[in-house]
């Protein structure tokens, strides 16, 4: 099956989008246990100039997460012939994101004790008591039973992606059967649905974003050249700054944006390197706030003194860290996992 080797890069810098977002973690309010404060502090915050959209705005990597899932959702079960059961889908679903879910879970578990027991309250003011615990466990912690983000907060948004998933494997019948037609009266149905304030949700503006990345799918299926590709994304981004931001025009502006450049890619040394970088990104996403966690409670006897947090060879060091961490967790966690999963179910 075709590989997009554009968006896998894209996926990486919503990723990093979303780390940079998140490195007020290790300020007030969010650390607990420091003396200074992200709104006070920020301009100073290493490569300020060069990043400071991305302090400000990275959590908006996040919605274009939600946007090429719809893409590549689309691209791998529309373009089967065969129907997908649904123990298949599940059980692809589970192996992929299920195990690192479950062990990164643990470790904020286990570190949000600690802070708990050494300084009286947990850090990042998320809810962890064992109600929450069970809904991360049963991956339904943003299905609207619960109270707040607690544990590894970013999963929440996969935990709403989970039922956003299992709508789509509802839909694909209606999908192959109507095809855009059907995309296009449903993209329809859902801004309405916003625009007259008949139903809001988080829910619903991620769903909005996912089936967006299946009209971009459709887009590229009649294989229009590129420069009218690159055209049309032009044309989506501009709207989306005109009045109020809009991302659901955005999201699949900039999408069309890195896939009218796909045809560039040709060298495999290219290719390469987008696909690890596309690899990353799950535990890139997953592993920050532990690794925060962890961080923060082994450096706090020096953190104050010293200002770590706001010099730029902690920076580096911090996500040369992680990335070097993800790539391991990939290689030796994620990917036999997800194969041992698979061949346990399907063989």
């Amino acid at each position: 099956m075709k590989k997009y080797f554009s968006l896998e890069f894209l996926r990486f810098l919503s990723s990093f989008s979303v780390l940079m977002y998140h490195y007020r973690h290790f300020f007030l309010p969010a650390n607990i246990l420091s003396n200074e404060s992200y709104d006070n502090l920020q301009i100073n915050l290493p490569f300020f100039n060069f990043f400071d959209f991305l302090y400000e705005y990275g959590f908006y990597g996040v919605h274009i997460f939600y946007t090429i899932s719809g893409f590549v959702f689309a691209h791998v079960y529309l373009e089967l012939k065969d129907n997908t059961s649904f123990k298949e889908f599940s059980v692809n679903r589970f192996a992929r994101l299920y195990p690192l879910h479950f062990a990164t879970l643990l470790i904020v578990a286990v570190f949000q004790l600690l802070f708990l027991i050494n300084y009286g309250d947990f850090q990042f003011d998320y809810i962890n008591d064992i109600y929450h615990f069970f809904l991360q466990v049963f991956f339904i912690s943003s299905w609207g039973f619960e109270d707040g983000h607690s544990f590894n907060a970013p999963i929440w948004s996969v935990s709403v992606e989970i039922g956003i998933y299992l709508i789509f494997f509802l839909l694909i019948k209606f999908f192959k059967k109507y095809g855009l037609n059907f995309c296009i009266s449903l993209t329809i149905f859902l801004i309405i649905i916003d625009k007259f304030e008949i139903y809001e949700s988080l829910f619903l503006e991620c769903a909005r974003l996912f089936f967006s990345g299946v009209l971009v799918f459709y887009i590229i299926k009649y294989k229009i050249r590129s420069l009218v590709i690159f055209s049309l994304s032009l044309f989506l981004i501009i709207i989306a700054f005109l009045g109020n931001f809009k991302t659901f025009i955005f999201c699949p502006g900039l999408i069309l944006l890195f896939l009218s450049f796909e045809n560039l890619i040709t060298q495999e040394k290219i290719k390469n390197i987008f696909m690890t970088l596309g690899n990353w990104t799950y535990a890139l996403y997953l592993l920050h706030v532990p690794f925060q966690l962890i961080l923060i409670f082994s450096l706090q006897g020096y953190f104050n003194i010293l200002n770590i947090f706001s010099d730029s060879v902690f920076f580096f060091i911090y996500f040369a860290s992680l990335f070097l961490i993800s790539h391991l967790v990939f290689i030796l966690y994620e990917r036999p996992l997800n194969k041992k999963i698979r061949r346990k179910f399907f063989n």
